[in-house]
């Protein structure tokens, strides 16, 4: 049953996306709207008042009359006149406004959002029992810590190029300790020729193995992150994340703190998954068999030089686990923020 994490009337508080799926946000906000994703809009204004007055006018007229005038006695006389008047007055005011307004991902989120918590489409996951009645394809939404998967981490590290020279050293090792004693110097040649055949040979194929588990495991495009929820049972979040969404430089800046995920569930909960278990190729590795392989990892390292009395597994704490312990549910995500 989907709940609303806001109030009517409450602002709701402005968020920081780190991780955001454009396409995704907008093709949802459409089928939410049934309408076409609006992205720019522009307004103009603009007023007029003017002011006109026009006067024109003419007159003329024409007389005749008869008077005494000073010093001339009797006389007649005439007189014409004519007058003519124009005037013209304008007065013109104009102002015009042009607004564009652009439609941005920041804003489709919060559209989204909003629609899903009005139309109860949206729950706040915070425990087990909650996330046991979810079926792929709801939304959900939860805040939590992200803890990296150390398996897919440690590819990272354990490059090709490491894993060929650590096989070539163990091979010379092995060679070494053999060296031949007796046959003088061309037994000796042939044992170096042999030593560096082996090594390369080995080498070169452990290289091409650890090319192919870091494409199984799609660390180039993909990344996992195990969002821990505080539940009893303990339930993990396998938040799936691709790499090219990030708006952030850093895709592990999740590990640095306390983000809210808004996602769709893409699979129900699962009890001690292995951890391989959606890998193309390594799902038909069992978990007993990885668990033997990283018994003989840790035997590895404690063949380096010891220091102190504890052998170096004891000062590297490694959380490999060949499964994720207790119920999980994997989530895709459409945005992460704080």
């Amino acid at each position: 049953m989907a709940n609303s994490a806001s109030s009517a009337g409450v602002p709701s508080i402005p968020i920081a996306t780190i991780y955001q799926n454009s396409d995704q946000v907008a093709g949802i906000l459409q089928q939410i709207m049934q309408n076409p994703l609006l992205t720019e809009e522009s307004r103009e204004f603009a007023s007029k008042d003017g002011n006109d007055t026009t006067a024109d006018g003419s007159t003329s007229g024409k007389g005749e009359g008869s008077g005494r005038i000073p010093f001339f006695g009797g006389a007649k006389a005439s007189a014409e006149v004519e007058a003519g008047l124009s005037s013209s007055w304008t007065q013109t005011t104009g102002t015009a406004s042009r607004q564009q307004f652009v439609y941005s991902q920041a804003y489709n989120l919060h559209l989204v959002r909003q629609s899903l918590k009005d139309k109860e489409q949206l729950t706040r996951l915070t425990s087990t029992e909650q996330a046991e009645k979810l079926q792929p394809g709801e939304f959900v939404e939860y805040t939590t810590t992200f803890d990296p998967v150390e398996l897919t981490l440690a590819l990272d590290v354990i490059s090709p190029e490491l894993v060929e020279a650590i096989t070539r050293f163990n091979v010379k090792r092995d060679y070494l300790l053999r060296f031949p004693e007796e046959g003088g110097h061309e037994a000796r040649v042939q044992h170096a020729e042999k030593m560096d055949l082996n090594a390369q040979a080995k080498g070169e194929l452990a290289r091409a193995i650890t090319n192919a588990v870091k494409a199984d495991t799609r660390q180039e495009t993909t990344r996992e992150y195990y969002g821990r929820v505080d539940t009893r049972p303990e339930l993990t979040l396998i938040t799936i994340c691709d790499l090219v969404h990030f708006i952030v430089d850093d895709p592990d800046r999740l590990l640095d703190g306390t983000f809210t995920v808004l996602g769709k569930v893409i699979s129900p909960v699962e009890q001690d998954m292995p951890t391989f278990s959606h890998n193309k190729l390594l799902r038909n590795l069992t978990p007993t068999a990885l668990d033997h392989g990283l018994e003989k990892l840790r035997d590895l390292i404690d063949q380096a030089p010891s220091l102190g009395q504890a052998p170096p597994s004891e000062y590297v704490d490694f959380k490999l686990d060949s499964r994720v312990r207790g119920s999980s549910m994997r989530v895709m995500p459409l945005a992460i923020y704080s």
